[in-house]
This record gives structure tokens, C-alpha cells and sequence, in this order.
């Protein structure tokens, strides 16, 4: 297993230092980069707080707030993704992103920080979700496949961000380094991707893109793809599995500092040390969706989170805790790259019109976090945590059996 993480990442290096990138493995360096940025952000929650003496329910907005309303502008790009302007999206979502990094690096307030949040959620959904559009109509009829390398691109990325933070807490630089760095990193990938040209793909409007019966062809698209309800089940299914995924870990810092008494340097590395497991089951889910049907993967690991996430929320020791939380992210292999190439399946080639639907249903996603903070404010944060086994629940009841009809 070592041997193939490894060779993972030399892979990586080795594309890097030659300066051939494809376009396939550029849009992998986004996704790296993405969840770099991700496991950084939520290793540097508890410092956040207590440098801007933020609550439970701040913290909640901060989780919840920017996903809401994140949720008006990203249908808007993804729709438009699915036309000659995908590039010229992509790369202005780049420049957001750094825009938004740099006012979270330097932010000394709680509305400054906010703000930063707000506008790296459309940022990240122009940049880093139509480079995965465009890496899925690259590969027709492997969109499981591809999700799970995509995956391992961000598995990296995640295991990387809590480590550097927990080093540059170590080394008493603080949070704030990290965000100035990365807005570097994503002007880089800005500038490697300005230069490459993105495939057409058959829904792509041409010269007449500007044209009102074309705009109206593509709203006429999003109007079918909205009344498509297996569309709409794979993607409420997204954001019920998100729960004990993204919503989960942007919790476990403070959850591991505040309730288990860790400091943040420790926390950091626990983070750490669960990305890795991430890592370690993404990279057995690649060979696995080969051989076992998606959905069975996702169901059968659901059923047996259930009962792993309640012991860990049940459990008084810390050991017991680093131990289950560890099992916890293994056992969740493929429930995002399953339910997400599910999704893009469902109507081929117009990728950008499947993320569009999938940034509307994820107020869902967000209100939940929010009410997770909410709650956490009222009751405390163990009480919160046990909303989100309302995910793998859902996963168990409505994930459909291999044998039908999707």
C-alpha cells in the first residue's frame, strides 16, 4: 500500500517538473490544490476563532453561510460552463479564489472573513468544479472512474493542509501564512491554464452563443435537467453523503480541541493522519469500482458507518475516538466519486447543466451546516454532531440496488 502511494505521488512530481502537463492531469492539480486549500482552511478553524474571538454560531455562518448563498451565482456559471465561455469562467474563478484567499489571510475581522468565504465558494465552482466538468466529458462512460482519480488528486491536497499548518503552528507562524501561500499557488495554476485550450463537446454553443434562442436552449436544458428526478435523487443523495464528508471535517478541529482537549499543533496532525486514510481508500477505490458495482460500495459502507459513527460520538476515551475516526474515513470510500459520476450519467455531455442543478440543491448542504454551528451554540457540540447520521441513514434507504434502473 505504501509502495502505491508512492508511486501516486511521484506520478504527480515527476508530470510537474517535466512541464508536460495534460489537460487531464492539470485539472487533477486543481483539484489538488482545492482540497489543499480545504484541509488548511479547517485545520485553522480553532486558531481563527481564538485570534477573532468567534462563537459556535459564527462558526456556523462561516460553514454554512457562503454554501447558501453560493447557491444563487453557481447556476448561473455552470449553466454558462456548458458553453464557448467555460475557459474564460474557469480562469476568473482562479482569480477570485486568490482574491478570496488573500482578504482570509489578512482578515482581522469577522466580517472580513466572511466576506472571503463568500467569495471563494462561486470562485471555487468556476475554477475547480468545470475543470472536474470538463475532466468527466474527457471521459465518457468512465465518469466513476475518473471522479475516484479525481479524488486521489484531492486526498493528497488534504493530507498536505492540516500538515502544514500543524508545522507552521509548530514553528509559530500562525495561521495566516498559509492563505497568503496558497492565493500564490492558485495564481501559478491560473497562469499554467491560461495558455491550453479546452475541448468542444457537442452541447457547446458556437459563434451565435450570444444569440437569445441559444440562451433559451440552454435555460430549456436546465429546465429538463431540473424535472429529471433521477438527476435530482443522485444529487439530494450528494449532499445527505456530504454530511459525514466535507461537514464532518469542517467540524473535527474544533470537535478534537474543544471537546478531546487536543492542542491545535495535535489537531493538525490528527487531520493529517485522516486525510492519509482518505488517501489510503481512494486509492483502493480505483481498482475496486473495476470489479464491484458503485452503488453496492456505497451501500454496504454506509451500513457499517452508522454504527461506527455513534461509538465515536459514544466513546470516552481519545484513543477510542483517533481509533474509530481513523475506520470512519476508510470505510467511507466512494460515496462522493460513485453519487457524483451517478449524477453525470445521467445526462451525458452537459456537465456544466448537472453542476448547475447540484449548486442549487446545495443550499441543502449548507443549511445543515449552519444548523450544525446553531445547534453546537445551544447544546454544545457533541449534541450537534449527531445530526450528521442523518447521511449514511439516507445512503442506506435511498441508494438504488445495482441491479435498478438508475
Amino acid at each position: 500500500m505504501l509502495n502505491q502511494i508512492h508511486s501516486k505521488t511521484v506520478f504527480f512530481l515527476n508530470n510537474l517538473l517535466r512541464g508536460g502537463l495534460s489537460l487531464s492531469f492539470l485539472f487533477l492539480l486543481i483539484e489538488f490544490f482545492d482540497e489543499l486549500n480545504y484541509g488548511a482552511e479547517g485545520a485553522a478553524l480553532p486558531a481563527m476563532r481564538s485570534d477573532l474571538n468567534l462563537s459556535y454560531a459564527e462558526i456556523g455562518l462561516l460553514l454554512g453561510l457562503p454554501s447558501i448563498i453560493s447557491t444563487f451565482i453557481e447556476p448561473v456559471l455552470m449553466l454558462l460552463g456548458d458553453t464557448r465561455w467555460r475557459k474564460q469562467i474557469m480562469l476568473g474563478g482562479g482569480l477570485a479564489i486568490a482574491v478570496s484567499l488573500l482578504a482570509i489571510g489578512s482578515a482581522q475581522s469577522f466580517p472580513l472573513l466572511l466576506l472571503g468565504m463568500i467569495l471563494s465558494y462561486p470562485a471555487s465552482g468556476a475554477f475547480v468544479t468545470l475543470a472536474q466538468a470538463t475532466l468527466m466529458d474527457l471521459n465518457p462512460g468512465r465518469e466513476a472512474q475518473s471522479m475516484a482519480r479525481w479524488t486521489v488528486a484531492g486526498s493528497l491536497g488534504n493530507l498536505l493542509g492540516p500538515l502544514l499548518l500543524a508545522g507552521g503552528f509548530a514553528l509559530g507562524w500562525g495561521w495566516r501564512w498559509a492563505f497568503i501561500g496558497l492565493a500564490v499557488l492558485c495564481l501559478a495554476l491560473v497562469l499554467l491554464s491560461w495558455p491550453r485550450k479546452l475541448p468542444a463537446h457537442p452541447h457547446q454553443v458556437t459563434e451565435g452563443a450570444d444569440k437569445p434562442s441559444d440562451l433559451r436552449g440552454l435555460l430549456g436544458g436546465l429546465k429538463d435537467a431540473a424535472r429529471n428526478p433521477r438527476l435530482l435523487r443522485w444529487m439530494a443523495l450528494i449532499e445527505f453523503s456530504d454530511l459525514l464528508l466535507d461537514v464532518l471535517t469542517g467540524y473535527l478541529a474544533l470537535y478534537f480541541t474543544d471537546v478531546s482537549g487536543f492542542s491545535k499543533a495535535q489537531t493538525g496532525l490528527l487531520l493529517s493522519v485522516l486525510m492519509l486514510a482518505g488517501l489510503i481508500a481512494n486509492i483502493i477505490l480505483v481498482p475496486l469500482l473495476e470489479r464491484v458495482p458503485g452503488r453496492s460500495v456505497v451501500r454496504a459502507s454506509a451500513a457499517v458507518v452508522i454504527p461506527l459513527y455513534a461509538a465515536w460520538l459514544l466513546a470516552p476515551w481519545a484513543w477510542a475516538k483517533i481509533g474509530l475516526i481513523i475506520l470512519i474515513k476508510l470505510v467511507t470510500l466512494g460515496w462522493y466519486e460513485v453519487l457524483q459520476g451517478e449524477a453525470y450519467a445521467t445526462i451525458p455531455g452537459r456537465s456544466g447543466t448537472v453542476m448547475a442543478i447540484n449548486s442549487v440543491i446545495g443550499v441543502l448542504g449548507g443549511g445543515i451546516a449552519w444548523l450544525v454551528g446553531w445547534v453546537a451554540a445551544q447544546a454544545g457540540l457533541p449534541a450537534a454532531m449527531w445530526l450528521l447520521l442523518l447521511g449514511p441513514v439516507c445512503l442506506v434507504m435511498f441508494v438504488p440496488r445495482h441491479q435498478a434502473a438508475g
